[in-house]
């Protein structure tokens, strides 16, 4: 396996794999939370024999709930995010080694004969097509 595709796995696809999975996992069990919450206060504003204070509380544990669902729904998108990032990293990345690429962009007249790097070089080159033949 390429040096570059190893990195862009162990940096963003799995990570945003873990945080997505996590994040759902958390979701649930918050989602779930949040609907006992919700049907608590519609009991205790049915029953109506509930102080404004108990109310209240009821109430405002809701609020924490929709809070933690937002949040986890948030984080779950931002995984989700960072997984398409390395993805995407995945499938535009080159197979050309660097050397190999560098001669290319020397035979093109991208670089000068003493410059080390790829400067210049397009990031979709024909070094693909030229490996393929």
């Amino acid at each position: 396996m390429n040096t570059r595709k190893a990195i862009l796995l162990i940096t963003l696809v799995f990570p945003g794999l873990a945080v997505v999975g996590v994040s759902l996992y958390w979701f649930n069990l918050d989602y779930a939370a949040l609907i006992k919450a919700e049907n608590y206060v519609t009991n205790l504003v049915e029953v109506g024999k509930v102080n404004d204070r108990q109310l209240e509380y009821a109430y405002h544990r809701t609020y924490i709930h929709r809070i933690n669902v937002f949040a986890d729904g948030t984080w779950g998108l931002l995984g989700g995010v960072i997984t398409a990032l390395g993805i995407h990293g995945l499938v535009t990345v080159r197979d050309c080694p660097r050397n190999e690429l560098t001669t290319e962009a020397r035979q093109r007249g991208l670089l000068p004969k003493g410059e080390a790097n790829a400067k210049g070089v397009s990031p979709m080159s024909d070094c693909r097509a030229e490996n393929a033949d």
